[in-house]
């Protein structure tokens, strides 16, 4: 997981030979994301913050993702949410609170080691 979102930075940053493709980057993201990874989950909150030409702001993916980060470990992603709350407005922030309680259930940290669910739930983001 570690290694698919280094990869992931490459493509967003375009770093080493290779080409900056931010669309890559975001799916390489999303599969860590789906799999625990709060790295990349605290990865996709800053992209979907600081959007991009392929990728629009989204205050509302952010802050989720922030959430789910910090969920699972990643204490930092807290600060990161605070600000991303500043910029939603009371309805925004409802939504967004749905959305990371719904993904904080999707893709929580499994300790038990037991990932046949998150393996369902992520397959069809494998090429």
């Amino acid at each position: 997981m570690s290694a698919r979102n280094s990869l992931a930075l490459f493509y967003a940053k375009g770093l080493g030979n290779l080409p900056v493709d931010r669309n890559k980057a975001l799916k390489l993201l999303n599969i860590s994301a789906c799999q625990g990874y709060a790295v990349a989950q605290n990865n996709l909150g800053i992209l979907y913050s600081d959007g991009t030409d392929e990728l629009s702001k989204d205050y509302q993916q952010s802050y989720a993702w922030f959430s789910v980060a910090f969920y699972n470990g990643f204490k930092e992603a807290d600060t990161s949410r605070n600000v991303i709350m500043g910029k939603l407005e009371t309805k925004e922030i409802e939504k967004a609170k749905a959305l990371s309680t719904e993904y904080i259930e999707k893709y929580h940290t499994n300790l038990n080691g037991d990932d046949t669910d998150r393996d369902k739930e992520c397959k069809h983001l494998y090429p």
